[in-house]
């Protein structure tokens, strides 16, 4: 059994556009495609690297993070899953909100860190990696909602970015981010209000 992954394979995935066997793989469902990456077919791997790698990226970028270092999480986090695919139960959480939550939990961290002062990527032009709405929201008219959600708390961006651009559920992104699922309505209701609040200061 090969038990390693090069570090740079979800690079190359990522910008070859291919997969092996894609056409029989891709009509499977994520809890199929990963049992198969726990038998370790890399093949199924990249299918579900392909799934998800720009919709990570999209959330290390909503909740602050520039492109170069939104990168940076999105392969680690695909590293992790490989690394670790023979501890997945499916019995556990569905592979989406797990994946989402090793996302979050995985920016957090980075964010914790001692970050440099210099040479940071924090407005990176768009580039191919970028999702049709993530290249409408860095145009001019958005930046003030951009701005506006900066200013919520990590909590309240996080449930916005679920819910909104991540387009999951209540029940979803409250399993994602450990909350009771009253606790995720009450904290989106929450953000909203600051939102409103937020934009309209910038009138």
């Amino acid at each position: 059994m090969d038990a390693g992954i090069d570090h740079n394979m979800t690079i190359d995935i990522r910008m070859s556009g291919t997969v092996d066997a894609s056409a029989d793989l891709n009509s499977l469902d994520d809890e199929m495609l990963v049992a198969r990456v726990v038998a370790s077919d890399k093949a199924a791997y990249r299918v579900l690297v392909e799934r998800y790698y720009r919709g990570i990226q999209g959330i290390a970028r909503r909740m602050g993070l520039g492109n170069g270092d939104a990168e940076d999480v999105a392969q680690d986090v695909f590293v992790r899953v490989w690394l670790h695919r023979e501890r997945w139960r499916p019995e556990g959480a569905k592979f989406k909100t797990w994946l989402y939550r090793v996302a979050v939990n995985r920016v957090i961290d980075f964010k914790r860190r001692p970050q440099p002062v210099e040479g940071c990527d924090i407005e990176a032009e768009p580039d191919d990696a970028m999702s049709p709405v993530e290249k409408l929201a860095q145009h001019e008219e958005f930046q003030r909602l951009r701005s506006a959600v900066r200013n919520l708390s990590d909590q309240q961006q996080i449930a916005i970015n679920l819910f909104y651009d991540r387009e999951l559920s209540n029940a979803e992104a409250a399993e994602i981010m450990g909350v009771s699922l009253n606790a995720m309505e009450s904290l989106l209701k929450r953000a909203r209000q600051r939102l409103r609040e937020e934009l309209k200061n910038m009138r």
